[in-house]
């Protein structure tokens, strides 16, 4: 195997720098996704019918976590 050139070892390092920031975005998303869900059931009990169909809370979750998932699509190869 050969001697990584300084430029190699920058690009590796920034490719693992974005690809650390786009595994935090996503789980902080699929977080969020998860709460609403949640909210989904707990919003209606607590506020007795008040808050928004469970339905709505469901479907944004869904978003969310498609959302989470999209943003994988970012990653870059660190070789």
């Amino acid at each position: 195997m050969s001697e990584l050139t300084p430029l190699d070892r920058a690009r590796r390092l920034a490719a693992k720098r974005n690809n650390e920031r786009v595994k935090l975005v996503a789980s902080t998303l699929n977080a969020i996704a998860l709460t609403t869900f949640g909210a989904a059931f707990i919003l209606p009990t607590v506020n007795a019918g008040m808050a928004a169909p469970p339905l709505i809370w469901i479907l944004a979750a869904v978003t969310l976590h498609l959302g989470a998932q999209a943003v994988f699509r970012l990653l870059r190869s660190e070789d």
